[in-house]
C-alpha cells in the first residue's frame, strides 16, 4: 500500500496489476488517503441484522418489564412495622366506601351529601387522633358560585353557582402565612364511579393526612389538603377556592393529582411555570421517578385533549406547581368500568410513597417562604426508564447542544475531508449532504404516504382499530413497512443515484456510503435540536441524546480504521453506541402508546382514528429509525431482510383481513379494551323568529319572548367516539330509522346543528347519527328561556341603565345602535346556552362576565358562535341574565340565534325507557353513558 496520491497496488501470481476504478474500494477513515477495498465477502453476514432485531425487540422487552414494576403495598397489618408509612390498604378501603356511594356528578345528591359527609366524617376521625400541641388542623367546606372564561376544547364561557370544596389545613401551632396546597376532585362524570378519575387521589389524600396528622415531628408551614367537588363540571370548584377562598391568598404553591387511567405510575407531566426548585425538590424526594418535560410540551400543546386543575392555579392563582395523573389503562377513563377493581393497591402505595416525601419536603423547604427569590429559570428532566432522573438547567441544556453541534461539524469535516479522491469530478461532500438530506425527507414523505394509504385501506375494509386492543398490530401495519420501504430506498438510493457522485463503478462501498447518508441525517436532526431549543426546549432531550451518541460513533470510526474496514466491528459498535438512547426512546415510546392508543377510542369517528395513528406511528419510528436503518448498507444479503420483513407483513395483512384476530374490543374484566357510545334521548324544539319591540319588559312568567313552535321532534342521539361507530351496532337499530346528523341538511340550518352538545367539541366530534322516535314525544326535560326586557339606545349613548360607557375594545364614534336583550332561563342544575349574533350584529358585554365575550371556535353560517357551560350544584332557581349587541346602522331584521340546552345526568330521570332499554342491548364489549336532555332553539 503506498501513501497519499499514489496507485493501490496488488501483487497476483501473473504480474503487477494496477487497481482500476472498476474494483471494490472501501473509504478510508484517514483524513486524505482511499485505500485497498475488501471484498463483497467481508460484508457482515445477515444474521446480523437478525442479532440486531433480538437486542432491540429485548430492550423493548425490558422497557414494558421496567414500566410494569411496582413496590409490594403495606397493608394494615404492616403498620406496627412501619411506623410513620403510607398504608395502601387505607387508601383501598377509603376508595371502596366513596365509589360505593355510586356516580358522583355536580348537582346529585351522591356528590353535594353523600361524598361530602363521607369526606368530612373521615377528615374528622383524623383530627381527634391528632396532637394539638405538635399540629394546628382546620376543616372548612366551602360552598361557591362564580365565573370564568375557558379556552379548552372549542373555547366557553363557565358558569357555577353553589359548587363545594371540602378544605383542611394543616399547620404548626404558631401559625404559618406560607402554605402549599394539594388538590384531588371526588365528583365524576356521569355513570361512573369515578374510582381512579379521581376518587383514588382523594383516598389518596385522607391518607396522606393522616399520615402527616400523626406524625410528632411539627411541620415548618401549612398544608392545604383541597378536595374539589366540581372538577368535571370544568375545573369550577378548584376556581372558587383559588380566587375566592380565605386561605388561597397563603398558598405559595401546589401540587395536584389526577387520573386519565386507571393503576400503573403516576407521571409528573406538567410543572412550574418558571420555578425550577419544584422539580428540585421532586428529584431529592422520591424514590419511584416518573417525569418528563417532554410530556410538559405536549400535553400544554393541546395535542392531548384534556385538561386539569393545574391551569386553574396557574392562570387564575399565578401559582407554580406539579402535576401528576396515572395514565396506564385508559380505556376505563371516564367509564362505569373506572371501578375499585381496576386499581392495584401497589399503585396506591407507589403513589403514596412518592407523594409523602415530596409534600413534606416541599412544605419544610426555604423556597416554600420566599418563592420569588427563586421563581426564574425553568429545567429539563426526564427519567430514564423509571430508575433515577435527570435534571438540566435551560441554559446547561442549551451549552450541551451547542457542543453537540460541534460534534456533529467535526464529523462533517473529518468525513469530508477524508473522502478525497472518492468523489467524481465536480462532485463535493457538501453537495451530497444536501442530496442525502432530500432523500431522507422524500423517504419520509414517501412511507408516510404508503402508510396512510393502508390506514385507508383498512378504514374503508371495516378493519380499522386493529392495534386499539393489542399495540403489537402496529408492527406489521406501519413499522414493518416503514422499514421495508426504508431498506429499499437507502439501498436504490446509494447503488442507482449516489453511487454517480463518486468514482465508483461498483455499489459495495458501504462505508462511504453510510457516513454521508449518516451526516446528512445528523445535520438534520442538529436542525430539529436547535428549532427545539428555542421553543420546546423540554423536548430537546430526545434528538439531543441521539445526536450526541451517533456523532460520537463517527467520529470513533474515524479515528480508528478497523471499525471502517471491517463491517461487523461497525455494526456491534453501533450497537453499542446506539443503546442507551433507543432504550429511552422504547421507554418513551411505550408510555405515549399507553397515553394516546386509549384516546383513539374517544376522540370522535370524524377524527380518522387509523390514519392519526399511521401518522404518528411512521412520524415517530422514522425519526427513530433515520439513523439506523443505514446499517443495512453493511448486511451481506439485503434481499433476505426485505423478503422476511415482506413475509410478515403479508401474512398479518391476511390474518387481520380473513380471521377475527384484529377485533380491537373486548369486555373482559380484568383488561377491558371496551368501545365507548354516548347516547342522549333528546326532546328538540325549534321556535319562530320573535319580533321584539324597541322597547319591552315583561314578567318573566308571561308567554311572551318566545315565539311559536316551528318545529318539534324527538329521538335518541348516537355520538359517535371512534371510527367504527356505529358499524358494530348497526344491528341494533331498526333498519332506515337512523341518518347521519349531516352539514348539509342539519347543522347548516340549526345553531350547533340543532342539538344539544354537553361541551364545545363541534369541531372534532361533528360525526354522529340521529335515530327518530317514531312519534314525537315530550321528554319532559326542565328548559324555558324568555326574553323579560329589550332596551334600544344609539351607540355612542351612555347607557342610562348603569350608566356604562361602550366597552373599550370598541370605538364610541361608530355608528350604530346599541340593544340590550334581558333574559331569564330555567332548566335543570347542567344547562348550556349557545349564542350567534346575524350579520351586521356583534355581542360586545353580556353580564354572565365582565370583559369581552369569549368566542366559540366553531361558526354558524361564517358567523361567531358562544358557548355557556352552567352549573348549578343546588338550590337551582331561574338564571337572569342581558346580552349587550352592537348593531351597524346599516343592518334591519333578526338580532340574533339562541340556543339552550339542559340535562338530566343523574337521578330517577337521567334514563327514559326507551333509553334504557335501548342501552340494555348492547353487547358486553361495549361501554355507554347517556341521559335525557331537552334543546330549544329561538331567533330574536
Amino acid at each position: 500500500m503506498i501513501s497519499s496520491g499514489s496507485k493501490s497496488i496488488r501483487q497476483r501470481s501473473g504480474g503487477t496489476k494496477i487497481k482500476s476504478p472498476s474494483e471494490d474500494v472501501v473509504y478510508s477513515s484517514k483524513l486524505s488517503s482511499p485505500r485497498r477495498s475488501q471484498p463483497s465477502s467481508v460484508l457482515a453476514p445477515t444474521y446480523m441484522f437478525g442479532l440486531f432485531v433480538l437486542v432491540y425487540l429485548a430492550t423493548y422487552g425490558f422497557v414494558m418489564l421496567v414500566e410494569r414494576q411496582l413496590p409490594r403495598p403495606l397493608t394494615i397489618q404492616d403498620e406496627p412495622r412501619h411506623p410513620g408509612r403510607f398504608i395502601a390498604e387505607r387508601v383501598y378501603n377509603h376508595l371502596v366506601n366513596l365509589t360505593s356511594l355510586g356516580p358522583r356528578p355536580v348537582g346529585s345528591f351522591e356528590n353535594e351529601v353523600l361524598a361530602v359527609n363521607f369526606l368530612r366524617k373521615e377528615i374528622n376521625n383524623v383530627i381527634q387522633q391528632s396532637d394539638p400541641k405538635v399540629h394546628q388542623i382546620r376543616l372548612d367546606t366551602q360552598t361557591v358560585s362564580g365565573a370564568f372564561p375557558l379556552t379548552f376544547l372549542d373555547r366557553m364561557t363557565n358558569i357555577y353557582r353553589n359548587v363545594q370544596n371540602v378544605i383542611v389545613r394543616v399547620g404548626p401551632v404558631v401559625e404559618s402565612a406560607h402554605s402549599l396546597l394539594v388538590n384531588c376532585h371526588f365528583d365524576t362524570v356521569p355513570d361512573s364511579p369515578g374510582a381512579s378519575d379521581d376518587g383514588s387521589s382523594c383516598a389518596l389524600m385522607l391518607e396522606l393526612l393522616r399520615v402527616i396528622a400523626l406524625s410528632p415531628t411539627p411541620l415548618q408551614n401549612n398544608i392545604v389538603f383541597l378536595f374539589n367537588g366540581a372538577e368535571e363540571a370544568f375545573l369550577q370548584a378548584s376556581h372558587g377556592f383559588i380566587t375566592q377562598h380565605p386561605w388561597a391568598r397563603n398558598v405559595r404553591a401546589f401540587v395536584n393529582l389526577e387520573a386519565c387511567g386507571a393503576g400503573g405510575r403516576e407521571v409528573l407531566f406538567q410543572s412550574g411555570p418558571k420555578n425550577p426548585w419544584l422539580m428540585e425538590v421532586y428529584s431529592a424526594s422520591v424514590p419511584y421517578p416518573f417525569a418528563s418535560s417532554l410530556a410538559q410540551d405536549v400535553f400544554q400543546s393541546g395535542l392531548i385533549p384534556g385538561d386539569t386543575d393545574f391551569r386553574i392555579f396557574r392562570d387564575f392563582g399565578n401559582i407554580p406547581g406539579l402535576d401528576f395523573a396515572w395514565s396506564k389503562n385508559g380505556y376505563v377513563y371516564h367509564t362505569r368500568l373506572d371501578a375499585v377493581s381496576q386499581i392495584p393497591l401497589a399503585s396506591l402505595q407507589r403513589t403514596g410513597d412518592n407523594i409523602l416525601p415530596l409534600l413534606l419536603n416541599l412544605v419544610n423547604s426555604k423556597q416554600l417562604v420566599a418563592v420569588h427569590q427563586y421563581r426564574e429559570g425553568s429545567l429539563v428532566y426526564f427519567d430514564f426508564i423509571g430508575l433515577f432522573i435527570v435534571t438540566l438547567s435551560s441554559t446547561f441544556t442549551i451549552l450541551v447542544c451547542l457542543l453537540t453541534l460541534g460534534l456533529v461539524l467535526l464529523s462533517v469535516y473529518i468525513n469530508s475531508r477524508a473522502a478525497g479522491e472518492q468523489l467524481a469530478h465536480g462532485s463535493s461532500y457538501a453537495g451530497l449532504l444536501v442530496r442525502c438530506a432530500g432523500f431522507t425527507l422524500v423517504n419520509y414523505v414517501l412511507c408516510l404516504g404508503v402508510n396512510l394509504a393502508i390506514a385507508f385501506t383498512l378504514t374503508k375494509m371495516n378493519r380499522a382499530m386493529s392495534w386499539y386492543g393489542a399495540h403489537l398490530w402496529l408492527v406489521p401495519l406501519y413499522i414493518i413497512p416503514l422499514l421495508i420501504l426504508s431498506f429499499s430506498s437507502i439501498l436504490f438510493f446509494t447503488h442507482n443515484y449516489l453511487a454517480k457522485f463518486t468514482r465508483f463503478k461498483q455499489s459495495t462501498h458501504s462505508s462511504f456510503y453510510y457516513n454521508v447518508i449518516t451526516d446528512s441525517t445528523l445535520l438534520l436532526y442538529s436542525l430539529i435540536m436547535m428549532l427545539l431549543m428555542f421553543t420546546y426546549v423540554g423536548s430537546v432531550m430526545v434528538p439531543l441524546i441521539w445526536i450526541l451518541s451517533l456523532s460520537l460513533f463517527s467520529i470513533l470510526r474515524s479515528l480508528h480504521p478497523s471499525l471502517s474496514l471491517n463491517p461487523v466491528s461497525s455494526l456491534l459498535c453501533f450497537l453499542l453506541f446506539s443503546l442507551v438512547p433507543y432504550m429511552l426512546c422504547s421507554y418513551l415510546i411505550y408510555c405515549v402508546l399507553l397515553l394516546i392508543v386509549p384516546i383513539m377510542g374517544r376522540s370522535g369517528s370524524g377524527n380518522h382514528a387509523e390514519e392519526v395513528i399511521s401518522f404518528l406511528t411512521t412520524t415517530i419510528f422514522s425519526l427513530l429509525f433515520n439513523l439506523m436503518t443505514p446499517c443495512i448498507l453493511f448486511v451481506r444479503s439485503p434481499k433476505k431482510v426485505l423478503s422476511s420483513l415482506g413475509t410478515i407483513f403479508f401474512v398479518s395483512i391476511l390474518l387481520l383481513v380473513l380471521t377475527p384476530l384484529g377485533f380491537p374490543y373486548s369486555g373482559e374484566l380484568s383488561s377491558p379494551t371496551p368501545q365507548r357510545y354516548m347516547i342522549m334521548h333528546v326532546d328538540r324544539v325549534y321556535h319562530n323568529p320573535y319580533s321584539i319591540p324597541d322597547q319591552l319588559s315583561v314578567n318573566s312568567s308571561s308567554t311572551q319572548g318566545q315565539g311559536s313552535i316551528r318545529k318539534a321532534k324527538s329521538g335518541l342521539w348516537l355520538i359517535d367516539l371512534d371510527v367504527n361507530s356505529p358499524k358494530t351496532i348497526d344491528h341494533l337499530i331498526s333498519e332506515g330509522s337512523m341518518s347521519v346528523v349531516s352539514e348539509d341538511s342539519d347543522c347548516s340550518r340549526e345553531l350547533y346543528c340543532g342539538l344539544p352538545y354537553f361541551l364545545p367539541v363541534y369541531t372534532f366530534i361533528f360525526h354522529t347519527h340521529w335515530i327518530q322516535d317514531r312519534v314525537y314525544t315530550p321528554l319532559g326535560v326542565p328548559l324555558d328561556l324568555k326574553l323579560t326586557y329589550k332596551h334600544v339606545e344609539p351607540w355612542n349613548q351612555v347607557d342610562q341603565s348603569n350608566n356604562t360607557q361602550p366597552p373599550v375594545n370598541m370605538s364610541p364614534t361608530r355608528k350604530g345602535t346599541r340593544i340590550r336583550l334581558s333574559f331569564s332561563l330555567n332548566g335543570t342544575d347542567h344547562v348550556n346556552i349557545l349564542v350567534s349574533p346575524f350579520t351586521g350584529v356583534e355581542l360586545v358585554r353580556w353580564s354572565l362576565l365582565e370583559g369581552t365575550p369569549l368566542k366559540n371556535k366553531s361558526k354558524f353560517r361564517g358567523r361567531d358562535t358562544y358557548f355557556v357551560f352552567y352549573t348549578c350544584a343546588s338550590n337551582i332557581q331561574s338564571f337572569h341574565f342581558w346580552i349587550e349587541l352592537f348593531v351597524e346602522e346599516a343592518t334591519t331584521g333578526h338580532l340574533v340565534d339562541m340556543g339552550v340546552a339542559s340535562h338530566h345526568v343523574h337521578g330517577d330521570k337521567q334514563l327514559t325507557k326507551p333509553l334504557a332499554s335501548f342501552l340494555n342491548k348492547f353487547p358486553s364489549w361495549t361501554v355507554t353513558t347517556g341521559w335525557t336532555a331537552g334543546m330549544k332553539l329561538y331567533t330574536f
